[in-house]
């Protein structure tokens, strides 16, 4: 063994040399681009064929001379290339290490070019079977051994005269398998060093995703349009530092942003087939060659790209494109990152969607109660006013103007917001007309100030509030009593108030009204269709910190609150 020390250090200084040459080249940025996507495209594993074939080739010529054969690190390059990158690198690294060696000759020519190959072919297979997130130190040097131990084998199977090979590896066999079994080791925490830095990568991508997702949530609110998708393709731009970032419908570009943005114009037709193809496959879809973005442009600079659809509720509403130029690919960081994005998106529109639909259903409750009028008021007040009409017709007359009025006010499809004021006229045309059934037994008080009566408030909230006291409030007492509209502002909303002072709501029932629960209109003490109405309204429109309160004590009366924000003319659109 000891013999064989000199030679294991000549094969170790050489096995050095190499090493340095391998750090510093998996430094450089087009390496280590192609290690990280050599295992979905072609071009990264012939670029890495060659650059381990070069380390083979290499091998050959600081070989060092034993008994007319080389002792030599030339199948680390196959091995190494094998197991980094799959059978082709390592097929190629042992082609191109060999053809240096078949022209050098030597009895153990043959033996050495077939080994060379299929060392490359069988550190291939290792890699497949275990990937290169489950290889291990020991797996790379049993591979490497077993190599070794097959380039002896057939040295000794093959070349001629045997006496001869026999004694080349009874000096080179040891040194050989030692030197080069720990310089495939080497390679492979070299290369470790690179996916531990693409880690960090995918770490920084995580971090970028949180980053993305806090600057987005807002803007979907307005819906997805060219606004928002310009201020979306600006941030993940500015995140990214991709190439161009885009946004579409599903028939028109909404917002790109970078580079080809002279011809892929906002609320032009979608024509990348990348996209429509994310359209009719509801995937991401990835591809990282010009001829397969197919843009009609024959100057477009984009080389790659990824485009993640925008599902809403299973149907796709848009998508979401990164893009490279320069033949950069599409890296895998990038991928997970823009479809996470794109599915964040989906749900904040999503979410969207359920808020609009919120607020429909509360419109619809709210254009049936206006289509709804009770007919027992109705035909009441009809009555009424046909007996005025023999007793009183004047007052006949003032009666169906009211009625007229109250009619036209509700019933008519108008715009959703409206002045204070107009809410008010509605609600005295109806206290006007309970008043000629019901005479002195409904009083009203009015309580405001007159720069507030030009606020917006949604239609149709102030009526419900008054009938709702007259009818529960002040009809079922004996001698009625009255009803104070109220008006004023506090801690920057508007308050808008009914109070009566009939028989109140006893307190079992109160917690009950309190929950705005629908209950049948027949229970006298049930807040009915109209609370409920104006209730989730408010709440649908202005948010969860608005709408109706009630206060009641049994014997003294009922207080219904509503609390919105105070609105002028110049913020409401009809």
């Amino acid at each position: 063994m000891d013999s064989h020390w000199p030679l294991i250090l000549d094969i170790a200084r050489n096995v050095g040399f190499i090493g340095i040459i391998a750090y510093l080249t998996t430094r450089l940025p087009a390496i280590r681009r192609a290690l990280t996507y050599s295992h979905y495209r072609i071009r990264d594993k012939l670029a890495l064929a060659f650059v381990f074939g070069a380390f083979s080739a290499m091998g050959n010529y600081i070989g060092i001379p034993v008994l007319g054969a080389l002792a030599n690190t030339r199948i680390v390059g196959p091995i190494a290339g094998g197991l980094m990158g799959g059978p082709i690198v390592g097929l190629g690294a042992g082609i191109i290490g060999a053809i240096p060696r078949y022209f050098i000759g030597g009895y153990t020519v043959t033996a050495s070019v077939l080994a060379n190959i299929l060392a490359g072919v069988v550190s291939g297979l290792v890699y497949q079977k275990y990937g290169p997130g489950r290889l291990s130190l020991k797996i790379v040097i049993l591979t490497a051994v077993s190599c070794e131990m097959m380039l002896k084998l057939l040295i000794l199977s093959i070349s001629k005269p045997f006496e001869l090979a026999l004694e080349l590896e009874t000096i080179i066999g040891v040194p050989t398998i030692v030197a080069n079994s720990l310089a495939v080791g080497l390679f492979f925490y070299i290369v470790r060093d690179v996916f531990q830095a693409q880690q960090k990568v995918q770490a920084q991508s995580a971090q970028q995703a949180i980053r993305l997702i806090q600057q987005t949530t807002e803007l979907l609110r307005e819906g997805l349009n060219t606004k928002t998708a310009c201020k979306i393709a600006e941030i993940i731009q500015a995140e990214t530092k991709a190439a161009a970032v885009a946004v579409t419908d599903t028939e028109k570009v909404l917002a790109f942003v970078g580079a080809g943005s002279d011809h892929h114009k906002v609320n032009t037709p979608i024509v990348t087939q990348p996209t429509l193809l994310a359209m009719s496959s509801l995937q991401t879809v990835i591809v990282n060659r010009r001829e397969e973005i197919k843009c009609p442009h024959p100057n477009c600079p984009l080389t790659a790209m990824i485009d993640a659809p925008l599902m809403v509720d299973g149907q796709m509403r848009g998508s979401l494109k990164l893009c490279k130029i320069n033949n950069e690919p599409i890296s895998p960081y990038e991928a997970e990152l823009i479809q996470g994005i794109a599915d964040f998106l989906g749900l904040l529109l999503d979410r969207r969607q359920l808020d609009e639909q919120k607020i429909m259903l509360a419109q619809a409750e709210y254009n049936m109660l206006k289509a709804q009028v009770n007919p027992h008021f109705l035909f009441n007040t009809l009555g009424t006013i046909r007996a005025l009409v023999r007793t009183a017709p004047e007052n006949a007359r003032a009666r169906i103007k009211d009625l007229s009025d109250f009619l036209r006010r509700t019933l008519e499809h108008g715009a959703d917001f409206v002045a204070i004021e107009e809410e008010i006229r509605i609600a005295r045309s109806y206290i006007q007309l309970e008043q000629s059934r019901f005479g002195d037994r409904i009083q009203v008080k009015e309580e405001w100030t007159a720069d507030l009566l030009a606020c917006r408030v949604p239609v149709f909230i102030l009526q419900p509030l008054v009938e709702n006291a007259i009818k529960h409030g002040l009809l079922a007492k004996e001698k009625g009593g009255t009803i104070t509209m109220r008006l004023f502002q506090k801690d920057g909303n508007l308050h808008v108030e009914v109070e009566d002072d009939g028989i109140g709501i006893p307190s079992e029932r109160l917690s009950a009204i309190r929950r705005f629960d629908r209950v049948s209109l027949r229970d006298p003490a049930g807040t009915g269709i109209g609370l409920n109405n104006v209730h989730k309204r408010l709440k649908a429109t202005f948010g969860p910190q608005y709408g109706l309160s009630i206060e009641s004590t049994e014997g003294r009366g009922t207080l219904v609150q509503a609390v919105l924000p105070i609105l002028q003319p110049e913020e409401v659109t009809a």
